[in-house]
């Protein structure tokens, strides 16, 4: 649980956009939403399902006159529970519609074909990793975490690359995934300023989650590469300020994306020495990247290391083997 203590006070951090911090009982701390004040009046991202983020978002409407019942549409920056768990709450009593990625649509909707598919697609993917059996129970915990800390909402229009964000004249939608595969941030090219959600964050990397693909019968998505692919796109970008999902604004976004991409290839170098002593699992490569952070942080350093397998297969640096239902890989 965080201990951090959210300001109730929203503050304008570029113009007509105000920043709402909302609590969450996550590790990641406290949530960035934006309040956009456009043609419409719009909300970017919600927080969690809690009495607690709640409250902490009527205080901050309050601060600068806004009561939620005013809220006329919601931006979603992608389909996590920190970022849209109280989605449904504040439509019930604004009547706002909603805008993300089509990918948010089947985790917003809670469709139960898909999550059905998304339980199926981690068992088969931790099975082949290597996990152990005891560790399974990951799954069950995800549908108890996306049912405690969201509801059943809907999505009313789909969002794409380029696109103008309807009611925000000025502000586009730029496809950002890696971090989620429904991800996206707006741009304002006026004064350069980007809402980046999770894309990018000032005081730590992202994680590329795995995700399941839509189609079920595509392969999975290269999380990492879809990241690394995003951040190079945002990097030759005139951006004079990021406003985040979490932490402080970011200035410098190509000084931070740099050092992104190169922390990323040593980690890449990392997995590269561990598979010359010989083959070695998913997850055994994960026990041995994050001895400390693996077993309370799972699917995160488990997507982290097939991330970087994806990139050594790239290379055609590994090779991999499969030994009764289980993935070894070497180089």
């Amino acid at each position: 649980m965080t201990t951090e203590r959210p300001n109730r006070q929203a503050a304008e951090v570029a113009k007509g956009v105000y920043l709402l911090e909302i609590p969450t009982p996550f590790s990641v701390g406290p949530v960035n939403l934006y309040v956009i004040k456009g043609e419409r009046l719009t909300l970017v991202d919600t927080g969690p399902l809690t009495d607690e983020a709640w409250e902490t978002f009527v205080a901050g409407l309050k601060s600068i006159g806004i009561r939620p019942e005013e809220i006329e549409q919601i931006v979603l920056t992608h389909h996590h529970v920190d970022h849209c768990g109280q989605l449904e709450r504040i439509r019930r009593v604004s009547g706002a519609s909603t805008l993300a990625h089509p990918l948010a649509i089947p985790y917003v909707e809670m469709d139960e074909d898909f999550l059905s598919f998304h339980d199926r697609f981690f068992y088969d993917l931790y099975k082949e990793s290597g996990v152990p059996n005891d560790k399974l129970i990951i799954i069950q915990k995800y549908q108890k975490l996306m049912m405690t800390f969201s509801e059943r909402s809907r999505i009313d229009a789909p969002l794409k690359h380029e696109q103008t964000v309807p009611g925000l004249p000025g502000w586009r939608v730029l496809y950002t995934p890696g971090h989620s595969q429904s991800h996206l941030s707006l741009y304002r090219a006026e004064d350069r300023v980007m809402i980046a959600g999770d894309h990018i964050i000032k005081r730590i990397s992202s994680n590329a989650f795995i995700e399941p693909p839509r189609d079920q019968s595509a392969a999975r998505p290269l999380t990492l590469v879809q990241y690394r692919t995003a951040l190079q796109m945002c990097a030759d970008m005139e951006i004079d300020l990021a406003l985040s999902g979490h932490g402080e604004p970011v200035v410098g976004h190509r000084e931070l994306i740099l050092q992104r991409l190169q922390r990323n290839w040593e980690r890449t170098d990392m997995l590269r020495h561990l598979l010359a002593e010989g083959e070695k699992t998913a997850y055994e490569l994960t026990a041995m990247l994050f001895p400390i952070l693996y077993e309370k942080e799972l699917p995160l350093t488990l997507s982290e290391t097939l991330g970087h397998i994806d990139l050594l297969t790239i290379l055609h640096q590994v090779e991999c083997r499969k030994k009764e239902g289980v993935l070894y890989y070497s180089l």
